[in-house]
This record gives C-alpha cells, structure tokens and sequence, in this order.
C-alpha cells in the first residue's frame, strides 16, 4: 500500500489532458482521514464536472482515479488549472500525505513540473 496519494496531471502540447489519482493519504484512519476526504472531494468533483461538460473518459476503482480529456476546451482547462492549485494548497500543508507532478502526455516518464 502506498504510504501518500500521488495525483499526475497530463499536458500536451501546453494543454491540460488528464490527470489519475493513486493511493491513500493515510493521514489518518480510514473514515477519519481528513485529508482523504478533501483530495477526493476535488478530485472526484472536477471529474463529474469534467465528464458531463467536456466529455471526458472516466476509471475509478479503490484507491485509483484516472480521467482523460477526449477534446480539451477552456472549461476543461479552467477546472483542470483550478483542480492543480487546491491540490497544491493541500500538498503545500500535508507534504507526506500527498504528492502532485505534471508530466508530458506524449512521454509520462518526463516531469514537467512538481
């Protein structure tokens, strides 16, 4: 089990494409985990919002969320932009419990930033 929640976001060509969430914060036991709570809220609400306005492909199971942008437009970029800075706020204060990285689509193993 992962010991933090590990949220990538995918660009191309400076584009937001998509982004997957992995793992558990552990932060604290499960139904009181605070931080668990808040990083699914704006995860799991960015991606209804970015599959019933922008038509984006969605996979959920326990502990893993992925959703990939068929055609990005602005809406997808605003939420998307928006998604990354309160996720970024939350890793700013739980350093150990969440992790987020921007990576190319075209080559997931290149970080374009953290």
């Amino acid at each position: 089990m992962m010991k933090m929640t590990k949220i990538t976001f995918f660009v191309k060509d400076g584009n937001y494409v998509g982004f997957s969430a992995v793992g558990h914060t552990n932060y604290a036991e499960k139904g009181k985990d605070i931080v668990c709570a808040a990083v699914s809220a704006l995860v799991q609400h960015t991606a209804r919002a970015l599959v019933s306005r922008s038509k984006a492909l969605f996979k959920k199971d326990d502990g893993f969320m992925e959703v990939n942008l068929v055609q990005p437009d602005q809406i997808s970029q605003v939420l998307m932009e928006e998604l990354y800075k309160s996720l970024l706020d939350l890793q700013s204060q739980f350093p150990r419990n969440i992790r987020l990285e921007v990576k190319n689509h075209e080559n997931r193993n290149t970080v374009v930033r953290t």
